[in-house]
């Protein structure tokens, strides 16, 4: 392995470690910001969030909320994930090396930055020290659409 290959990985390494969720306010759940209402915005009147186990004890921080639905007889899936830098630097600095690691497309959001990662299905959305990965659609990557996505994401950057 080059060196220069070497010093990538570990860059990317420490980044998705700035990234993880233990950074996130001391409580903080997905849901409460990706609500019900947004998810039938872009899935349609009939999606739904995944029923709770009222045995397991939810953890303090939940930095991913999903919704599913059914068109057509495809099963769709909406899914926000949140991560926090410790700063907004840290994040944006990611955030970059993460917009040059995928084949990407920029986006035009008001208020945040954003790119598509086609190949992953995946949009990414930033805004201060928050990222934000969302996919929507179908579970194959390569058929998800990228306006879809690209409503949610114009829906969550209003209340982050």
């Amino acid at each position: 392995m080059r060196i220069g290959s070497f010093m990538r990985i570990l860059a990317m390494l420490a980044a998705a470690v700035a990234m993880s969720p233990a950074y996130a306010q001391e409580s903080f759940d997905a849901c409460e910001v990706f609500t019900l209402a947004d998810a039938q915005a872009v899935l349609g009147e009939d999606a739904a969030a995944e029923p709770a186990n009222p045995k397991v004890k939810r953890p303090k921080v939940v930095p991913a909320c999903s919704y599913h639905s059914t068109k057509d007889g495809r099963k769709l899936t909406a899914t926000a994930t949140f991560k926090w830098g410790k700063t907004n630097e840290d994040t944006q600095r990611a955030f970059e090396d993460a917009r040059m690691q995928f084949q990407t497309k920029p986006m035009l959001i008001s208020g945040a930055e954003a790119f598509w990662a086609g190949k992953q299905g995946e949009m990414m959305l930033r805004k201060g020290r928050t990222w934000i990965t969302l996919a929507v659609g179908p579970a194959l990557p390569t058929q998800r659409d990228v306006n879809t996505a690209k409503k949610l994401a114009e829906i969550l950057v209003k209340k982050m």
